[in-house]
């Protein structure tokens, strides 16, 4: 995730709306799932702890492990529920 974001920085190294929105189409497209409102916008404003209207490395490593956090205590009970099974 970290050479994606660098990929998408602009000069100040700082993401801006249009690069995040952008990197969440491409690369998490399973953050943006919602019932047909702007998940996106709402990401972002979310991600953007400082509201200055771009993301910085910072903020987007804050998302990243609140993310996989989320996924490892997911995946933490689908392995429980296996292991029941057996």
């Amino acid at each position: 995730m970290f050479g994606v974001y660098m990929s998408k920085q602009g000069e100040d190294g700082k993401l801006s709306k249009q690069a995040f929105l952008e990197l969440l189409n491409e690369q998490l497209p399973s953050f943006k799932k919602g019932g047909g409102r702007d998940t996106g916008e709402e990401i972002f404003q979310g991600v953007d702890l400082n509201q200055d209207g771009s993301i910085d490395f910072k903020e987007f490593a804050l998302m990243v492990a609140g993310y996989a956090a989320g996924s490892y205590e997911t995946l933490q009970k689908l392995m429980k529920e296996m292991n029941k099974k057996k």
